[in-house]
């Protein structure tokens, strides 16, 4: 009992430290209009649950402000302006760190670790009172220039001359571009001094009483763009082709004419040419991966290429059947011309050495082999791509192919698919292409051996069972409603959302003696070649047992004998949980009258077939299980 207690009160006080570990954090606001502003606190529970709790600022403004307790080690302090009014000063004053000013909002994140007190101090403006200082913006074509103060808050401006306020103190940066992403101005200037953009964007900073000159529209000036390519001109010229304006344009790959203001798009052949990702364009390196894009701001521009050409080089080509697949060498979208039976020759480069095929709809690749040996990762069956990698000249690649015939019929029955509010997904393997079910109604599918194994999945039902000819499919998982089923020619599948149906586990063993005596097992007329693992059916599913011509076994249900029918066949409708085993019987061989006082033959249910038979009349009898002088013996 001691021991119990100890440990009692250690517990406790570890749950007391855990506690008092938290310090909680007294903060004091201070605020000088509380018409002006609105402040919120936000903190973590013990659950992780975020709380909010509104302030009413008439209770913090003033010198001294007003105080409020965060729980916890941590929390945040949200403190906005109100309509037409803007957030001039924002400081914690116990760590000496400012907040965002010169908008309509700023917070400030408080912690134990700089001290469970913390002052806080927020001055507010009117803000058209506040923007005591203008500059003087002059503008060609307003509909294409955006301007705005640094916070974000749009300039409206229109063309000519227009005298935009500021506050002196926070809003005295601006930033200005084109309204439509990727394009640029054609120049900014701050009391006639041109300004240098950053990606199409300018960050101007002004004083009261500045002028802004703001020309969007690039002046109607020809203007010519020279391309050079090193040491190695022959042998690249034709690398890089060109877009004016989003139309492609031919030239002479050295100088192209075009206009101030052009939107210039450069297109280097990256399969046959190595660029090293990166292209000089007007004295500037740009990251070039095939692609680059800019506006033409100068009448004289350059464009500077390092590129080598790659080696080029033929592999071979040769597929049985070429409208069963599409096959694209390297990088390219445009497919190869292939020819049945003959070896076409692919261009490839060193840095695109593959070939990429896929079969076409209801198709299938059987096999690709590289130089007479088996490519591995084939995706033989629907649109996904194979890549066959790492092609030297002269290979010889060849491809079989195959049309897919779904001659195959298995079938699919569901209850109610409501039951599964989240809908559901049968896919084949192949291709993904889906299967509809209908409620209540028994649906075809036709299929191939590729397109196994189907994907059944119902979403959200409470229940879900489903049975293969009747017996009880594991799903993926413990509580999934998702299943892979391979099907087999004549399955009929049945889905129960609705309710749980009735179900028995079945077992099939043979005893000792009697191994191997079993032929075949079936269910709902499917052959089932698991059973000796053990397995359970829907309620009333019919199995059905073939013995061995040689075996010698009688079949037992629940401790009961059963017959076979005239072609030799043990049918048991499942009911209730079932246990069948084969056990040894007396098979007759040679049976002498007289040998006992009488002959009499009985069938399993005790009602006598033959009086003092003979043996004619025994060996004459129908195959099956018998009661003679006391014994069970079969005749076969």
């Amino acid at each position: 009992m001691k021991k119990l207690y100890s440990i009692f009160m250690m517990a406790v006080m570890a749950i007391a430290v855990s506690f008092t570990a938290k310090a909680d954090i007294a903060v004091t606001l201070k605020v000088d209009d509380a018409t002006r502003l609105t402040a919120y606190y936000q903190y973590y529970d013990a659950s992780y649950n975020t709380q909010q709790t509104d302030l009413d600022l008439n209770q913090f403004t003033g010198e001294e402000g007003g105080t409020f307790t965060i729980p916890g080690d941590y929390g945040y302090v949200y403190v906005n302006a109100t309509s037409g009014n803007v957030i001039t000063y924002a400081m914690n004053e116990t760590t000496g760190s400012s907040a965002s000013t010169g908008g309509s909002s700023t917070y400030f994140y408080v912690g134990s670790y700089s001290g469970t007190a913390q002052t806080l101090s927020v001055k507010s403006a009117d803000l058209e009172a506040s923007r005591t200082a203008s500059v003087t913006v002059n503008v060609d074509d307003a509909s294409k220039v955006n301007m705005s103060y640094y916070n974000g808050t749009k300039v409206e401006l229109v063309n000519g001359e227009n005298t935009v306020k500021f506050n002196p103190e926070t809003e005295s940066q601006f930033q200005i571009s084109h309204v439509n992403y990727g394009e640029t101005l054609y120049s900014v200037k701050l009391n006639d001094e041109t300004q240098a953009d950053s990606y199409g964007r300018y960050y101007v900073t002004v004083a009261n009483g500045d002028k802004l000159d703001i020309a969007a529209n690039f002046p109607a000036i020809p203007a010519t763009i020279t391309f050079s390519y090193g040491d190695n001109e022959e042998e690249v010229l034709g690398c890089i082709t060109v877009k004016v304006n989003g139309e492609d344009v031919t030239f002479d790959g050295k100088t192209l004419s075009v206009m101030m203001g052009d939107k210039v798009t450069l297109i280097g052949d990256t399969n046959l040419y190595n660029f090293n990702y990166a292209i000089t364009v007007n004295g500037t390196s740009q990251y070039f991966y095939g692609n680059y894009e800019f506006i033409v701001t100068s009448e004289t521009n350059t464009v500077e290429v390092a590129a080598t050409k790659y080696v080029t080089y033929n592999a071979y080509l040769t597929v049985d059947a070429p409208e069963n697949i599409e096959a694209y060498p390297g990088n390219s979208s445009t497919p190869l011309s292939l020819v049945a039976g003959e070896a076409v020759a692919v261009e490839l480069t060193s840095n695109s050495n593959t070939i990429n095929v896929r079969p076409t709809t209801d198709c299938s690749i059987v096999s690709i082999q590289v130089n007479g040996v088996e490519y591995g990762s084939v995706n033989g069956y629907g649109t996904s791509s194979t890549t066959i990698r790492n092609i030297n000249e002269n290979d010889q690649i060849v491809i079989t192919t195959k049309v897919i015939v779904r001659d195959k019929v298995a079938t699919i029955w569901v209850d109610d698919l409501t039951a599964a509010p989240y809908g559901y997904g049968v896919q084949r393997y192949s291709d993904r292409a889906s299967v509809s079910l209908i409620s209540g109604e028994t649906v075809t599918v036709n299929f191939d051996d590729s397109d196994n194994p189907y994907n059944i999945s119902f979403y959200g039902p409470t229940y879900c069972s489903i049975f293969n000819n009747g017996i009880y499919l594991v799903p993926q998982y413990e509580g999934s409603t998702s299943y892979y089923v391979t099907l087999l020619d004549g399955d009929a599948i049945k889905v129960y959302l609705a309710s749980e149906p009735e179900k028995y586990a079945v077992t099939i063993t043979e005893s000792a003696g009697v191994e191997n005596s079993i032929e075949s097992v079936a269910t709902d007329g499917q052959d089932y070649a698991s059973w000796a693992a053990g397995f359970t059916v829907l309620k009333d599913t019919e199995i059905t047992i073939v013995l061995a011509e040689s075996a010698d076994a009688c079949v037992l249900v629940n401790g009961s004998t059963v017959d076979a029918d005239e072609n030799g066949k043990y049918t048991i409708a499942i009911t209730a949980e079932t246990n069948i085993v084969l056990d040894k019987t007396n098979a007759i061989e040679d049976i002498t009258v007289n040998t006992v006082e009488n002959n009499n033959v009985y069938n399993l249910q005790g009602i006598l077939v033959v009086k003092n038979a003979s043996t004619e009349q025994i060996s004459d009898l129908p195959a099956g299980l018998y009661i003679i002088n006391g014994k069970k013996v079969v005749l076969k």
